[in-house]
């Protein structure tokens, strides 16, 4: 029996080639008795519904089918995603429930009851096999025996219900193996994507499946608690800036990044014999889902989230006109931003007196009070401004540093040595030292990429800590275990090292600090490590809202958006190559993913001092994204996990020191 998880894909928006429509639309859907819509959003009452069948099985009745760990958690988040997001009615199918008659059901209920104007999506998450006698693909329900294709449902059997069903559209997105040759030839897209794009794509028919392979097999290798392919799936739908997404855009997007992290390569196109006649699958976002951030038109302007693409177009009147307002809002955001970090650094100059640190956050708040005041990022800042002023009005004089050491010395009493700056060890291994503070852990419900899990919260760290400057590199590895596990030796000794588990640094860490009598390391917790990676910051990244290529080695075709592309150089680099943080840390975005101590698990609610992390879990914290992946995923704030026994070339560490 060969059973294999194929997690599938999904993807966002990326421009390939021109392809338009040759007749108006009235003509080929109003023929065919199907009705023409000429608005595309939920708020117009005019689209068809959109239902979906959701089936994730992890636990398996028969033990000689192993169970799977993320399946489960890709069919919710999906479920939830559909429901909350995109207006979907749901019915969802887990673990002993997505039994081999339930799947049949949950299949015929739909080919009975879908109406012409309905859209139907079915998802797949689970065991695959490949029937080897006909050539073609199998799902495995969970009451399936192994190795009896009896009980299994051949891929076959699902298109002909696909077939039957007298929905618009139907899109089928499977994580196992789907018979490639069930699948037609895929359209072109055109390179100017308009509203009348979609209207096209939604009023002509559609039968289209989405996998994540032909039939090769893939493991189930996982990204925090879902798998490679549905977490940058549900990653692009929850983070689209845009009403509509179409099925070939969140193609083009994804499928590079999972044939770059498996050994698989996605398939997207028109299923054959179902009745495909031109159109797409088309996601149409809910009220308040298309646009995500307050818009700037003009000082006395603003189109507030929840409003229509109508409204906009109303106020802004043409494409090029949004393109300006957008580009003129990030600016003065930046602006304001920039302003803000400056108030704070002042706030921390512990050789300034309160009434200083009072003037400057009373200007501040003067400058911003006129501001627009529906940007929650403004609230925050004008909340946390009015905070530190009414605080520092309140603080005497002789609480300052500077006075109180001062009194100390009249005293006759020295001040406490203040920690080195920077110390090194014996083999070359450098670090700084990273001063105790508080700041905002997690990232702003308007910050470009960011993921549910990065709910922001207010962090102490009471005590310093020396941070390596650096990753661990391949020479330092050799030195303590004698070999090296990495996948890319390029730049020899000076590459970080690669393909490391976290189980393997627990064992490097035991062996250096019998070696270096002069500190005890470990890894940092998740908390100083981003406390170190933003070094005072609030942006995205140190370098601010954008991270170019010439700042850190990731895949610069994949910026954040508004942000500038740059080099992919499909490998990692020697460490500081480029400028270091304000504390003297280099690669803390990019390069290699970082391990941390901590076990995953969800962010408090309220503000927290000196956190560790759970008690236990499944999967250790992983932080900074690497040379493999898209900006976004190398933010301060983006959170990633894995088992602590996995090993990759995007996968390495550096070491905290205790003073």
């Amino acid at each position: 029996m060969n059973i294999n998880r194929n997690k599938l894909s999904i993807v966002s928006l990326f421009m390939i080639t021109t392809f338009f429509w040759i007749f108006p639309v009235s003509i080929h859907a109003a023929s065919r008795g199907i009705s023409v819509i000429s608005d595309l959003s939920h708020q117009s009452g005019k689209l068809g519904e959109y239902r979906a069948l959701v089936i994730g099985i992890n636990d398996y009745k028969d033990p000689k089918i192993p169970d799977l760990e993320t399946a489960v958690n890709d069919a919710q988040a999906m479920a939830t995603l559909l429901r909350e997001r995109y207006g979907f009615q749901v019915e969802l199918l887990l673990d002993r429930k997505a039994t081999r008659k339930a799947i049949y059901q949950g299949l015929r209920n739909l080919a009975l009851s879908t109406k012409p104007d309905e859209n139907v999506l079915i998802y797949y998450a689970g065991h695959g096999d490949l029937d080897r006698l006909t050539n073609d693909g199998w799902w495995i329900p969970s009451d399936a025996e192994g190795g009896d294709p009896v009980t299994y449902l051949n891929n076959f059997l699902v298109q002909t219900y696909i077939r039957s069903m007298k929905a618009r559209h139907v899109l089928l997105v499977s994580d196992s193996c789907y018979s490639g040759t069930l699948f037609g030839q895929t359209r072109a897209m055109p390179q100017v994507i308009e509203d009348k794009y979609y209207l096209n794509l939604y009023n002509e028919k559609s039968r289209w499946g989405m996998t994540s392979g032909n039939k090769t097999p893939v493991s189930d290798r996982s990204t925090g608690s879902h798998s490679v392919f549905a977490y940058q799936l549900l990653k692009e739908l929850r983070n689209s800036e845009k009403p509509y997404i179409s099925t070939q855009e969140l193609y083009t997007r994804i499928a590079p990044i999972i044939s770059n992290n498996s050994e698989q390569t996605p398939l997207c196109r028109p299923i054959l014999h179902t009745g495909d006649q031109g159109g797409e699958f088309v996601f149409v976002a809910s009220m308040g889902a298309a646009i995500e951030k307050p818009i700037l038109v003009k000082p006395e302007t603003v189109v507030m989230p929840g409003q229509t693409e109508t409204a906009l177009d109303d106020i802004l009147k043409a494409s090029e006109k949004k393109r300006q307002a957008v580009e003129s809002w990030n600016k003065w955001q930046q602006a304001r931003e920039h302003e803000y970090r400056q108030v704070n650094k002042i706030d921390k100059d512990a050789y300034l007196s309160p009434d200083q640190k009072a003037a400057a956050w009373q200007r501040f708040l003067a400058a911003v009070t006129q501001d627009n005041p529906y940007s929650q990022q403004d609230d925050e800042m004008r909340t946390n401004s009015r905070s530190r002023l009414n605080h520092w009005q309140s603080v005497k004089p002789m609480e300052t540093k500077s006075s109180q050491e001062s009194s100390k010395i009249a005293m006759g009493k020295k001040p406490p040595i203040a920690p080195k700056k920077s110390i090194a060890n014996s083999l070359g291994m450098e670090f700084v030292y990273i001063q105790p503070g508080t700041f905002m852990m997690g990232s702003p419900s308007n910050e470009s990429g960011r993921d549910n899990d990065e709910k922001q919260h207010r962090l102490t760290l009471t005590k310093g800590f020396y941070m390596q400057t650096t990753e661990v590199t391949q020479g330092q590895w050799k030195a303590v275990m004698g070999s090296n596990p990495s996948y890319f030796k390029n730049c020899g000794d000076n590459c970080p090292v690669e393909e490391v588990s976290w189980k393997d640094i627990q064992q490097f860490i035991r062996k250096l600090n019998q070696r270096e009598s002069s500190g005890t390391y470990r890894l940092p917790t998740e908390a100083e490590w981003e406390y170190a990676a933003r070094a005072g910051t609030d942006t995205p990244f140190f370098f601010g809202r954008c991270l170019s290529t010439d700042q850190a080695n990731y895949d610069g075709n994949n910026p954040l958006s508004g942000c500038s592309k740059g080099e992919y150089r499909k490998r990692t680099i020697s460490v500081a190559s480029f400028r270091t943080n304000s504390w003297g840390l280099y690669d803390m975005h990019g390069n290699v993913w970082e391990w941390c101590q901590d076990w995953f698990g969800e962010y408090p609610s309220s503000s927290v001092t000196n956190p560790t992390g759970p008690s236990g879990g499944s999967r250790r914290v992983v932080r900074g994204g690497s040379w493999l992946n898209h900006a976004r995923v190398c933010r301060s704030a983006d959170r990633y996990s894995d088992a602590p026994g996995r090993r990759y070339a995007e996968l390495g560490f550096r070491l905290l020191r205790n003073p």
